[in-house]
């Protein structure tokens, strides 16, 4: 726990001071979006604020000047890996190195993409976990002192972000209803779609032919039509009296 505390020394008072500003982010998202108590109306403006922590920390994280170390650049992959396998028993620094490289991206891996429509996969969420790594490294090799640019710490936050967009998406997965109404583009449905477009082409063939309002109606036979003739002459003759006898 101490060498937990020593890690974060010097960080505590600032990301408490993040979490206010977090939270001041909320309640203008809750203005924003109009007052609401019930649980659906607070979800959005708590994402807001979950959302602009994480990313408030991480600038606060990765962009402050630390002490000159050995060597500016660490390009060799696993590097870190390796000096954690060989710490000491009570030596859990690079664990804790590895640790918040690795937690450092996951919460906008889970948050992100209900902002961003364009991360709805998790290649996607991975790419830009990459990519806002690649830049975090590339900012601390040229304008930050007292960082190293790791390779490690790339593939480290790119599977950290990897992994918040697959806790975020675990529910759906887990859940039929859940995942039926998040479905929205009907992606990997053919099947289902095809099935369903044979259904309508039957239920089509089979619908009685309806008459076109152009169509000639069928001649009338003319036995028909020499009955109906007679039945109305006998409605319409007066009854004649029988005459009388002379």
């Amino acid at each position: 726990m101490q060498q937990i505390l020593a890690a974060f020394d010097g960080f505590v008072l600032g990301l408490a001071l993040l979490l206010l500003a977090a939270v001041g982010a909320g309640g203008a998202s809750a203005l924003v979006r109009g007052r609401s108590t019930e649980p659906h109306g607070l979800r959005e403006p708590l994402v807001d604020a979950g959302l602009a922590y994480s990313a408030l920390s991480v600038g606060y994280l990765v962009f402050t000047p630390q002490l000159p170390p050995p060597e500016r650049v660490s390009p060799e992959l696993g590097s870190d890996v390796e000096v954690a396998l060989a710490a000491g028993p009570g030596d859990a620094e690079p664990w804790i190195q590895l640790g918040g490289n690795l937690v450092l991206l996951l919460p906008l891996g889970m948050l992100v993409p209900k902002r961003v429509g364009w991360f709805d996969n998790l290649g996607k969420i991975a790419l830009g976990g990459l990519a806002v790594s690649a830049c975090i490294e590339l900012v601390q090799f040229l304008a930050i002192s007292g960082r190293v640019a790791s390779t490690d710490d790339i593939a480290c936050n790119t599977a950290g972000a990897a992994l918040g967009g697959l806790l975020a998406k675990l529910p759906g997965w887990l859940s039929p209803a859940a995942r039926a109404q998040h479905r929205s583009t009907g992606e990997n449905d053919r099947t289902v779609w095809l099935l369903i477009e044979k259904i309508e082409q039957e239920r089509r063939t089979r619908r009685p032919a309806r008459s076109s309002p152009h169509r000639r109606p069928a001649p009338i036979p003319r036995e028909v039509i020499g009955h109906q003739v007679a039945l109305q002459r006998h409605r319409t003759e007066p009854l004649r009296r029988p005459s009388s006898l002379a």
